[in-house]
């Protein structure tokens, strides 16, 4: 009998191309990975930074307050693509990621718009920018803690993980 003879129950699994190079950061791992730790910093940025710089500011801090702007979109342009193209645990993360700082940006300006209509809220706007980057952070903390598991996102879509 042939040693080739493969029969209808026990087919060989066919082997999927692993990808190499880039400091891990070209496989499906190191780019869910990656979004989550440019989110940390994209919202640590925002926060120490804020933008845009105040009037009068030192040129220093008027690039390094756009320095999470910058950082936004890369974690946008980095999981827009591997959006759909990537694993299935891995999608989960992308949309985790580019849900987080959408939400939290849209909100981010909100409470930045408070400054705006009377100074006294000041102190509600920063509280607001606190809570906004611990809710951020949290969400990213824990999707990077499953994305080196190589674990899915319970519930990408929610406000919550």
């Amino acid at each position: 009998m042939p040693s080739d003879n493969v029969t209808p129950f026990r087919r060989p699994k066919p082997v999927r191309p692993q990808q190499q190079g880039g400091l891990g950061f070209k496989t499906h791992r190191g780019k869910a990975v990656l979004v989550h730790l440019l989110t940390i910093a994209t919202y640590t940025c925002a926060f120490l930074f804020p933008f845009p710089a105040p009037p009068g500011a030192p040129l220093v801090l008027v690039i390094a307050s756009c320095v999470s702007l910058a950082l936004a979109f890369a974690v946008i342009a980095l999981a827009t693509p591997n959006r759909y193209g990537a694993m299935p645990w891995a999608t989960t993360h992308h949309e985790l990621a580019i849900r987080t700082l959408i939400i939290g940006f849209v909100l981010w300006t909100l409470a930045s718009a408070l400054t705006y209509i009377s100074p006294a809220l000041m102190v509600v706007a920063f509280w607001g920018h606190v809570i906004i980057m611990i809710w951020a952070i949290l969400r990213a903390i824990i999707g990077l803690v499953l994305g080196v598991m190589r674990k899915a996102i319970p519930n990408p879509r929610g406000w919550f993980v």
